[in-house]
C-alpha cells in the first residue's frame, strides 16, 4: 500500500502512520487501499439467494416445520384466514375503537374525494367511485 501527498512526493506505509493525526485528514493526502478479488459465485445459487430473499424474506413455512400434520393444517387454515388466529381475542372494547377509526377513515376520506373529483371537474359521484 502506498500514499501520496500532492503529485510528486511518495510515501511509504511506515512514514504515513508515522505522522500526525491531523495530517491524515487533510484533502491532499490520497491514500490507496489494495483490496483482494472475492470469491467467484455459483449463478444458480446467487439467483435462488436472491429470489428466496425478495419473496420469503421472514421464512413463512418456518412454523410448519417439525409440526404434526394436525398442527400444521391448523396453521394452514389460520394463514389463509387470519381471524382464526386473532378471533379469539377480540373483544367488545377492540370492536368499540375499530368503528370510531372506520367513521374516523370515512369521514376523512368521503370529502377529500368529493374534493378531487370537483378538482378534475368532475361530479362528485365520481370522487366517490371504486375504480379497480
Amino acid at each position: 500500500m502506498s500514499g501520496r501527498i500532492g503529485a510528486d512526493v511518495e510515501l511509504k506505509d511506515s512514514d504515513i502512520k508515522s505522522l500526525p493525526s491531523s495530517f491524515h485528514q487533510t484533502d491532499d493526502l490520497l491514500y490507496v487501499h489494495k483490496v483482494g478479488r472475492p470469491p467467484k459465485k455459483d449463478l444458480l445459487k446467487e439467483i435462488r439467494t436472491g429470489l428466496k430473499e425478495t419473496f420469503l424474506s421472514d421464512d413463512p413455512l418456518k412454523p410448519f416445520k417439525g409440526q404434526p400434520r394436525k398442527r400444521k393444517l391448523v396453521l394452514g387454515f389460520q394463514t389463509l384466514f387470519p381471524i382464526l388466529e386473532w378471533g379469539r381475542d377480540y373483544s367488545f372494547s377492540k370492536f368499540k375503537g375499530d368503528v370510531i377509526a372506520g367513521c374516523t377513515i370515512a369521514s376523512l376520506c368521503i370529502p377529500q374525494d368529493i374534493g378531487y373529483a370537483k378538482l378534475a371537474y368532475l361530479d362528485p359521484q365520481y370522487g366517490l367511485r371504486k375504480f379497480s
